[in-house]
């Protein structure tokens, strides 16, 4: 009685409120009609009499088509303003906006069936603590007060004064009741057998289909959550029985059903969200995941028929992720294809995944091939094989192994691995088929996705399972070179049926030459695997060339972007600056640099093309990156001695630079430029302080102190300082955009200068604890003349004033090291040559300053100027 009060209490508080605010409503909707109507207020304010008159003068249908019919007589030109311009197109609100405010208005019906049906439940649960009556006695009781409620609400709705909603709430209650009945037979007292429970329960959806013909929206939304919940209600312990799973599907299909010819909307939605989500904790709370894949399946494929009013799907017009809304029902197919791929995916091991997402590729290709509207489903298949695969590795593989207690046996995994690039190929082929319904001058999504979906199984395969472990490594190759035969088939009967023309040509050529790359990968060593790279970009830039196929521009795009990871990571700067012998390493870096280069050439005299024009401008980057790399490994390899940290850091800093230009280079492309910015502004920032560590502390050779201190390794001037300052200043200075990076460059040129400096009179040990040489401040003085006057030629070639100002200011602080610190360390003759020289040279450079600002000034410098 207490909850009864409550829940009597707060239904009549909820009633005030909502009527507050439906009442709230019509005066600002009725403020808003006088603002919009300068007449309706006159309208309403004219006495009734009135009123009549206007209404009886207003126009008849009739009347207004023959004024319509002379208005097109109207000498008017036809570009004249209207008096009254046309109203603007009310817009429609969707079902499921529309639900919200029925629900505020209309609540009570709801919190009444959802009473009814507890009220069903509470009686069997009630039987069963009392004991009064038997098993048997306990589900007829719910039967027989199902029965009455649905017969009750069937009697009410020929009733006029019973309006529909009252008659559909106990109708629907009389059906869910009768549904836990049926459950409670079977899960609980095991009365029935699960087929038989199958039967009734479908022959209830039956029912619920056509009552909701009769009784609008609300049974239908009833009947859905409560039958959803039934299950979970009831409990029962033990293991979760899979012919729930069954119960669940009819109970989707029933709610598609009802929304077939009714075509209510959120009702389809309704019956997809409750019932996969309900198969989703089911499966798991640990039941059968075959039947949970089983399940899914049903459900995802009659969301393609069955929301549309179809047997088999005919649905046209946009699409569920295009910008143009598409017609009511795809986008919910294509949720429920999206719960049915994840859930695959991640909830069914063992082979039934990937037999049941080729399975869904299929239905999707094939069952669908009159259905463009369903066209963007292909997407999920493509993703969600490579999700399986990982996640199995995750789970169950040899890699992470984290749970190797579920880890299937060692043997079996070969023949997994076999049997997964079948069924992915058989998913693409059937796919392929599909394509073969696009036009050759039009975008091929089908065959593109074909060509995908086993390419990104058998990488998967190889990254996360390492199939070349249990297989051998040239097995494993063979199945990607057999995936590249069939590529390559495909390419050559897309050669001649779409004369040599289109898209789906380039992405069959394009999946072949990856193909290969992958096989040689898996089978040769790593210089001879950059070569195959190598020589595979060269071939695809020729063939492009030959038959004009925009298309292998992908291709090389992943070449270069691979032989750039191969350089840097894999095998990396480890292995061609330690492990890899002398030819092997001058062969891999020969390779890295002539592919692109030769590819570039063979591109160059092509038409243009967005495809094209995005794989040169990766090429190009990756090749310029690639040269400043490849020159400091040579230099590295050069050096007789173990390189010091300081030259570590400025190789890593320099590869780090020349990454960052790439990706601020490569921003232009629409394919994530935010994040290639992100990655530009990291690599940046970690070569920023791995120079800063190098330049001044700890790692310096001059500012270092032990443990820290770096030994200068090499000969002078050829030595790793190279590679510490001099490379990464090269760098900052050629590729920078910012005038403060160019500045840096600058500044690290001149520490290499001096540190070389340093290196002539100190020799290894360069810490500034040891002092400084006379000879040494002396050559620092000269270096100061020769940057000043260096500048200042540079200067008078590009009259450029913020140059010569430069020189000027090197030559003047010569002078000023020359008098404050170089004058205290000479005396006598050495004294007066060493002014003399300093003077000479001051004068010269100041009559070259002056000879400059008189031909920036466009005018002949004269005797007097000299």
């Amino acid at each position: 009685m207490d909850f009864l009060g409550f829940l009597l209490g707060a239904g009549a508080f909820w009633l005030v409120l909502a009527a507050r605010a439906r009442i709230t409503r019509l005066e600002h909707e009725v403020v808003a009609l006088r603002q919009a109507l300068p007449h309706a207020g006159a309208l309403a304010e004219s006495p009734p009499e009135a009123a009549a008159d206007a209404y009886d003068t207003a126009e008849t249908p009739r009347a207004k088509s023959q004024r319509d019919n002379a208005m097109d007589a109207d000498p008017r030109p036809a570009d004249a303003t209207p008096e009254h311009p046309a109203p603007a197109p009310k817009r429609v609100e969707s079902a499921l906006a529309r639900l919200g405010p029925w629900l505020r208005d209309h609540w009570i019906y709801p919190t009444a069936g959802a009473a009814l049906v507890l009220s069903g439940i509470f009686l069997v649960q009630y039987a069963v603590e009392t004991g009064l009556l038997t098993p048997q006695a306990r589900v007829i009781l719910a039967l027989l007060l199902g029965a009455a409620l649905a017969a009750g609400g069937e009697w009410l709705r020929h009733r006029p004064l019973a309006g529909q909603s009252l008659p559909a709430t106990l109708t629907g209650a009389g059906l869910v009741i009768a549904m836990a009945a049926v459950l409670a037979a079977l899960h609980l007292y095991e009365m029935i057998a699960p087929a038989t429970a199958l039967v009734a329960l479908a022959l209830l959806s039956l029912g619920a289909i056509a009552l909701g013909w009769l009784h609008g929206p609300m049974l239908s939304a009833l009947g859905l959550v409560a039958g959803t919940g039934v299950p979970f209600v009831l409990g029962g312990g033990g293991p979760p029985p899979p012919v729930l799973f069954g119960y669940f599907a009819l109970l989707a299909l029933a709610g598609m059903g009802i929304d077939a010819k009714r075509r209510w909307g959120w009702v389809t939605w309704l019956a997809l969200a409750g019932p996969l989500a309900a198969m989703v904790l089911w499966r798991l709370a640990g039941a059968d995941a075959l039947g949970f894949a089983i399940a899914v399946l049903v459900v995802a494929g009659a969301a393609m028929t069955l929301p549309f009013g179809y047997i088999a799907p005919l649905v046209e017009g946009p699409r569920a992720l295009g910008r143009e809304t598409p017609v009511q029902g795809v986008r919910a197919s294509f949720a429920a294809s999206a719960v049915a791929a994840i859930g695959l995916a991640l909830l069914v091991p063992g082979m039934a995944g990937p037999a049941g997402l080729a399975l869904l590729a299929a239905l999707i290709a094939i069952w669908c091939a009159r259905a463009p509207a369903l066209a963007d489903q292909m997407l999920l298949p493509v993703l969600a094989f490579p999700l399986w695969i990982v996640w199995q590795a995750v789970t169950y593989g040899p890699v992470f192994g984290a749970f190797n207690a579920l880890r299937p046996p060692e043997s079996a995994m070969p023949l997994q691995v076999s049997q997964i690039l079948v069924l992915s190929v058989l998913a693409g082929l059937a796919m392929i088929w599909r394509g073969e319904a696009d036009a050759p001058g039009r975008h091929a999504p089908f065959t593109l996705a074909g060509l995908a979906l086993p390419g990104a199984a058998i990488v998967a395969l190889e990254t996360m399972w390492l199939p070349a472990t249990m297989l051998g490594s040239y097995i494993w190759a063979l199945h990607a070179m057999a995936l590249a035969a069939m590529a390559t088939a495909l390419a050559l009967r897309y050669g001649l049926h779409d004369r040599g023309q289109g898209p789906r040509l380039g992405a069959a050529a394009a999946a072949a030459f990856a193909l290969v790359a992958l096989g040689l990968m898996l089978m040769l060593g790593q210089s001879a695997l950059t070569i195959a790279l190598a020589v595979l970009m060269v071939a695809a830039g020729a063939m492009d060339r030959r038959f004009d196929i925009p298309a292998l521009g992908a291709f090389q795009i992943l070449a270069s972007m691979t032989l750039i990871w191969r350089l840097v990571l894999a095998p990396g700067l480890d292995w061609h600056l330690d492990d890899a012998a002398m030819p092997e390493m001058l062969a891999s870096l020969v390779a890295t640099l002539g592919g692109p280069l030769l590819a570039l050439w063979l591109t160059q005299p092509l038409r243009d093309d967005p495809l094209r024009r995005h794989a040169r401008l990766v090429s190009e980057t990756g090749l310029m990156a690639s040269v400043a790399i490849a020159f400091a490994i040579l230099i590295a390899r050069v050096l007789p001695e173990q390189t010091g940290l300081h030259a570590q850091l400025g190789l890593h800093a320099s590869v780090l630079i020349a990454l960052a230009w790439v990706q601020i280079r490569r921003a232009a492309l629409p394919v994530l430029p935010q994040v290639r910015r992100g990655l530009a502004w990291v690599f940046g920032l970690i070569a920023g302080v791995s120079l800063f560590c190098a330049a001044v502390y700890p790692a310096s050779p001059v500012f270092g102190d032990w443990p820290f201190v770096s030994l200068v390794a090499g000969w002078p001037v050829l030595n790793d300082l190279i590679l510490a300052y001099l490379l990464p200043a090269v760098l900052l200075v050629t590729l920078a955009g910012w005038r403060w990076l160019w500045v840096a460059g600058c500044g690290l040129g001149a520490l290499w200068v001096a540190t070389v400096i340093r290196h002539l009179w100190q020799g290894t040990y360069m810490q500034l604890s040891r002092g400084i040489e006379q000879g040494e401040l002396y050559a620092y003085t000269f270096a100061l003349l020769v940057a000043g006057a260096a500048l200042l030629a540079r200067a008078l070639l590009t009259a450029r004033a913020d140059l010569r100002k430069l020189g000027l200011l090197l030559a003047g602080l010569a002078a000023a090291k020359a008098f404050l610190i170089d004058a205290g360390e000479l005396d006598g003759l050495l004294r007066v040559g060493a002014f003399l020289a300093l003077g000479l040279t001051l004068a010269g450079l100041a009559w070259l300053n002056g000879w400059a600002v008189a031909r920036e000034g466009n005018s002949t410098p004269n005797a007097t100027n000299a």
